[in-house]
């Protein structure tokens, strides 16, 4: 850690040490042998972007870069790392954060989630990367600013903003310990609440994924920082179970023959034989993208039986939440 004007002059001609010994090895070792030359390459790259990190925190520029973004996302996994992270992850999980965002925003502006969004909706809500820290992998992100009038709607800007600041006050009480009646305090719409837990849900890690821990920081998060592990799934689902004040039961299988015209899908599972046909209802259209993403994977389901036990005949389980545990993989081993 470089504390004073002495030592971060020693640090800049360590670091410039160290890249004429990769240049030496560039010249050297590489055409010969470029195996041996990654192998001898890569503590000396690792102790450069160590130094320059130090110096980048000294000269103030990290702290530039923390104050511009509006929110930090960390990712923390067994294989996540900067420099040697799936993409697959990376993208899905800032994907997430983006439509849940949406989402909101969406809601705040029509009172309800169906309809396509507009294309200034999507614009405002696509959050722009700042830049990269290491250590796990850590992503700075900036809703986009309008200033040559970019949104038509100034009220457009505005409402991602409220959305954002909803979005992370839901996922602020997910990590915490504060009991449901302090959400419903913070968040009074029933409707809403439902809709923000549900956004909030996906970025939770899952319980056979890569990633085990998701962060938020920065200066739109509240409190400093919220941590959201796999724990974080069933205080969800409690606060969901909640809110809605019905009597829910929970199936879990692999989902198959979804129809997003009908809004149906099935469950199946295989370990106990057993299918379960759903149904999304109308007011509860940000639950279709869930289920599309869920086609194919092990989730699991909370909804409402009907059942007309007049004529003994059972009706779709009506879904109020999806949450997607993992791969269809998943079902076989559990099976077994």
């Amino acid at each position: 850690m470089i504390e004073n004007e002495e030592q971060l002059q020693q640090t800049r001609l360590a670091i410039i040490n160290l890249e004429s010994a990769l240049a030496s090895l560039n010249r050297e070792v590489l055409p010969i042998n470029p195996q041996r030359f990654i192998l001898m390459a890569e503590p000396v790259i690792d102790q450069i972007r160590e130094l320059r990190q130090q110096v980048e925190e000294y000269i103030g520029l990290t702290s530039a870069i923390s104050q511009e973004a509006d929110l930090w996302m960390r990712l923390q996994g067994p294989e996540i790392e900067l420099g040697d992270a799936p993409t697959s992850i990376i993208t899905a999980m800032l994907d997430i954060l983006r439509v849940g965002v949406q989402a909101v925003a969406e809601f705040l502006q029509r009172g309800v989630i169906g309809s396509r969004p507009t294309a200034e909706l999507k614009d405002a809500c696509d959050l722009r990367i700042l830049g990269w820290r290491p250590g796990s992998v850590q992503v700075g992100l900036k809703l986009p600013a309008s200033p040559l009038g970019l949104f038509e709607n100034d009220s457009v800007e505005a409402q991602v903003r409220e959305a954002l600041d909803l979005y992370l006050h839901a996922a602020d009480w997910v990590g915490s310990d504060r009991d449901t009646s302090a959400l419903e305090v913070e968040l009074q719409d029933d409707e809403q609440r439902r809709l923000l837990l549900n956004q909030v849900a996906r970025l939770v890690p899952r319980p056979r994924g890569g990633v085990e821990l998701v962060e938020l920081s920065g200066k739109s998060v509240r409190t400093g920082s919220i941590q959201l592990s796999r724990e974080a799934r069933a205080r969800i689902r409690n606060a969901i179970s909640h809110t809605l004040q019905e009597d829910l039961v929970l199936v879990e299988g692999v989902l198959r023959e979804i129809d997003l015209d009908q809004r149906t899908f099935i469950i199946r599972d295989l370990a106990h034989g057993t299918e379960n046909r759903c149904s999304i209802p109308p007011e509860y259209d940000d639950l279709l993208d869930i289920a599309r993403d869920g086609l194919d994977h092990r989730v699991a389901v909370l909804g409402m039986r009907v059942r007309d036990t007049s004529r003994h005949r059972a009706y779709p389980l009506q879904v109020k939440e999806i949450e997607i545990l993992g791969d269809e993989s998943d079902e076989s081993s559990v099976s077994q």
